[in-house]
């Protein structure tokens, strides 16, 4: 199962998807450095879906996530990833296309 999380309206917003690994340290680590690094950068510029890939194997499989936390940036056309529990903020931000 995976859990939505839609910020704002709108529909111009960034699609994330943060695949983790249920409650592991890392994940949980990802989870709470993504939503401060997204309310930095403006929550309802997002949309966030967070994929657990032990609940939800399959889609994990179909979107080839090998390692996790995985952070996803789907535009159309291409995937961007950022791997790891998004520790380096200001790598996330960049990822996220906000400066600072």
């Amino acid at each position: 199962m995976s859990e939505l999380r839609t910020f704002g309206p709108g529909t111009s917003k960034k699609r994330l998807l943060l695949f983790v690994a249920g409650e592991s340290p890392s994940s949980s680590a990802a989870r709470e450095n993504l939503r401060d690094a997204m309310e930095t950068a403006g929550s309802e510029r997002f949309h966030l879906e967070i994929v657990d890939v032990f609940a939800n194997p399959e889609r994990a499989l179909a979107d080839q996530i090998m390692v996790t936390p995985t952070l996803m940036h789907l535009v159309e056309g291409s995937t961007r990833r950022l791997i790891g529990d998004l520790s380096a903020r200001a790598s996330l931000l960049a990822f996220l296309a906000v400066k600072g």
